[in-house]
């Protein structure tokens, strides 16, 4: 259905007040979809005023016209495509205004083409939600109405498009609060109707506003699919694509009867027309009713391709996914972001950066899980290489500590510890070179020393340890470190 643009963002209220009065807000909400327009058409004399180039630009323009004209172009193009570039809504544009104002230059033209879409998009709102108030007698207040008229996004390739939003179909069909398929049958019988009595021009007018209908339908299966290839994991197929398809089917299923008498019907007529001006108006009829159908075949073909194109944007994770219920970031998260004052950013800065945190901490590695990661052999992650090379025995570098060394190291160093003193690596050193201890053992001293200062691998539990300075020594430099038994003063 045409969806009304601010009932999910109105603020709720607990009950309703029974003021007695009318309940217009319906009527008022679809009104103040064309205030933008009315701004702009009353507005545009005044462009120019300051003494710049557009003083008397839009004399003898209809912004109106050419403000629908654009609505209607976007949804034809998304009968191609997901919309419409900018460049080529800005030429169709200023062609209708040259059009319109012969004297108009091309610079002039793209001028106004410029303001024209401007004030779609909201340029002077900051490119935000079109933003007014109202009345709402039903409630007793002052009700808030946001809305936009297109949206420019990008499609499946990121190449950035204009499409109209919801509001913007709404605006273009004439302000219908109809559902797509009541639009589409109330549309046939006045089409039906016109033709009885002869009114073929207005006959081919319907029949165009009714193929916007079927266009509207592919637009929402698109932006269906675009969401999915987007963000995979939050569209859900039975939830949020189940109810758009059933709705396309029903609505292919309800025309393509009613679409085949149309066309009978105007081809009688055309054997029965003898003047030329309703033989011609005719034929534009039956071409228009015909492109209708061939449309709808076209949206049969993306209902029906539907869920391959959903299963391959759920593929390209490589793995499945649940929904996750998340919102966009592109589209929704971040343009709120953007709404915000850098002071309220600032204030909830530190609960978005604690919600970055992990609920534990990862536990650091050990110094030999550590030397092991940075020993161990990685395949290559390029391309292999076709020249097989020469084959080379592996070398195998004997350990610069055996174990037997390292047993010495560490029963000396339990000497020491033994009588309870505090002791630094250097002081160590000194005493091991003053005993003729080796240079060889000196070094295995101070890997056993700095295997200790982790709690887990330590030798000696009864210790502690924290850095003390750095230290200098002829077998050795680097960070100090003070042992110390535990429970005593260091």
């Amino acid at each position: 259905m045409l969806s009304h643009p601010t009932d999910s963002d109105l603020p709720l209220e607990i009950e309703p007040i029974d003021s007695g009065l009318l309940d217009l807000s319906r009527q008022l909400r679809n009104l103040l979809l064309l205030r933008p327009l009315f701004q702009l058409e009353l507005n545009k004399t005044r462009i120019g005023e300051d003494g710049a180039s557009d003083a008397g630009l839009f004399q003898g323009v209809d912004t109106f016209y050419l403000a629908l004209s654009a609505l209607d172009f976007m949804m034809e193009a998304t009968t191609i495509s997901m919309g419409a570039p900018q460049g080529e809504v800005l030429e169709h544009l200023a062609n209708a205004a040259s059009r319109m104002k012969p004297t108009l230059s091309k610079p002039q033209g793209l001028r106004v083409a410029e303001v024209l879409l401007n004030m779609l998009d909201n340029k002077s709102g900051g490119y935000k939600e079109f933003t007014f108030d109202h009345f709402d007698a039903a409630k007793g207040s002052s009700r808030t109405v946001r809305f936009r008229l297109v949206r420019y996004e990008p499609d499946m390739e990121d190449v950035y498009r204009y499409r109209p939003t919801s509001e913007g179909y709404l605006v273009y069909l004439g302000m219908l609060d109809l559902a797509p398929e009541d639009s589409q049958e109330l549309m046939e019988k006045m089409l039906d109707l016109l033709v009885q009595r002869g009114k073929f021009d207005t006959a081919l007018d319907i029949a165009k506003r009714a193929r916007t209908l079927s266009i509207e339908y592919r637009q929402r299966i698109r932006d269906r699919l675009h969401q999915a290839h987007r963000a995979p994991g939050s569209v859900n197929w039975t939830k949020d694509f189940g109810p758009y398809l059933q709705d396309a089917r029903s609505h292919v299923a309800k025309r393509q009867h009613e679409d085949q008498r149309m066309e009978e019907a105007v081809k009688d007529a055309l054997g029965e027309a003898v003047e030329p001006r309703n033989r011609a108006s005719l034929a534009k009829l039956l071409r228009e009713l015909q492109d209708a159908s061939t449309l709808r075949g076209r949206l049969v073909g993306e209902i029906t391709g539907a869920g391959d194109t959903f299963l391959a944007s759920q593929r390209s994770l490589f793995r499945a996914r649940r929904p996750t219920g998340l919102p966009d970031l592109e589209l929704q998260l971040f343009p709120r972001l953007l709404d915000l004052t850098a002071q309220r950013l600032a204030d909830d800065a530190d609960q978005l950066l604690s919600a970055l945190y992990p609920a534990t901490w990862p536990k650091v590695y050990d110094l030999n899980t550590v030397l092991s990661l940075l020993l161990e052999s990685r395949p290559e992650d390029g391309p292999v290489s076709q020249d097989t090379g020469e084959l080379v025995p592996l070398e195998v570098v004997p350990d610069e500590f055996p174990e037997e060394l390292t047993r010495k190291a560490t029963a000396w160093l339990a000497r020491k510890f033994t009588d309870g003193k505090t002791y630094r690596i250097d002081e160590l050193l000194m005493l091991a070179e003053d005993e003729g201890l080796s240079r060889t053992l000196r070094r295995c001293l101070v890997l056993m020393l700095y295997r200790s200062f982790s709690e887990d691998e330590t030798e000696f539990p009864h210790l502690t340890s924290k850095p003390a300075g750095r230290f200098d020594n002829d077998v050795v430099t680097g960070i100090n470190l003070q042992f110390t038994p535990k429970g005593a003063s260091a």
